[in-house]
């Protein structure tokens, strides 16, 4: 089975981050979740609506996500 993702943007380029095999699967979860908002948001200036389509969640849910993780841009 292949999977594959893209949006209008483009694809998205993952950095592991150093993480090792033995690492827990949730925290990792976390990790690339974070790592697709901010991505995501540098790629539209920041626009937390059009960064929601790219993402496929709503604006609120990124708002949530944004407040959760603690991140600000």
């Amino acid at each position: 089975m292949e999977i594959q993702g893209s949006d209008q943007i483009g694809s998205f380029k993952v950095d592991h981050g150093g993480l090792s095999r033995k690492g827990r699967l949730p925290e990792a979860v976390h990790e690339l979740e974070k790592q697709m908002i901010l991505e995501a948001l540098r790629r539209t200036g920041g626009n937390q609506r059009i960064a929601s389509e790219i993402l496929g969640i709503t604006e609120r849910m990124l708002g949530y996500r944004l407040k959760h993780y603690g991140l600000k841009f």
